[in-house]
């Protein structure tokens, strides 16, 4: 038996970019030949078909982007500062250059979750996870005095989970650092 010429991550990071900039519809076959730098006979025989392919890059994305998240949320020394940096680390990853560029989560929830129960779920749980971080850390504010427990965590958590996926949203098409500021300033009053 053959075995791989490629280093399977390295071609998922590169499948992670393609898809993200050309979408799951918007990328054919030869697009991933030509982008990820091995034959078709190889992408079929390492991740059975565009698809596999394309959740398998989802999953890495989530991985690492959530992974980074969770961190975000658990290493500020308040929820306010912790929201913060999630605000600014969502927002700089996407208008750095001011060129407006959309998540790739983003762009999966919109043009294929629709009608793909497998990576609606995949997108649903990651969203869990990032809510409970953001729950956790709310109730712990909350538990230790530093934050007033008159609010929901719960309901905080889905606010600011909610209000970072409109912000990725806008990145597609808004690149005003300005206009970010004033959501994370507004958001952030929720906590006052």
């Amino acid at each position: 038996m053959r075995t791989k010429d490629f280093d399977e991550q390295e071609i998922l990071q590169k499948a992670v970019r393609l898809f993200w900039q050309k979408g799951y519809n918007g990328t054919s076959m030869q697009d991933l030949i030509d982008g990820l730098g091995i034959g078709r006979s190889s992408i079929y025989h390492a991740f059975g078909d565009k698809h596999t392919l394309y959740v398998k890059a989802l999953e890495l994305y989530q991985q690492e982007g959530t992974k980074r998240l969770v961190e975000a949320i658990n290493t500020g020394p308040s929820i306010q500062d912790a929201i913060r940096n999630l605000m600014t680390m969502t927002t700089s990853d996407r208008v750095p250059c001011g060129i407006p560029e959309s998540c790739f989560k983003v762009n999966a929830g919109v043009e294929v979750a629709v009608d793909d129960e497998e990576v609606l779920k995949l997108l649903q749980e990651d969203d869990v996870i990032i809510e409970k971080a953001l729950y956790t850390a709310i109730k712990q504010q909350q538990d230790s005095g530093k934050l007033s427990a008159a609010k929901d965590p719960r309901a905080l958590a889905r606010f600011i989970c909610n209000t970072i996926a409109g912000m990725r949203v806008y990145a597609k098409t808004n690149n005003d650092k300005a206009f970010f500021n004033d959501i994370l300033n507004t958001a952030l009053a929720v906590f006052d």
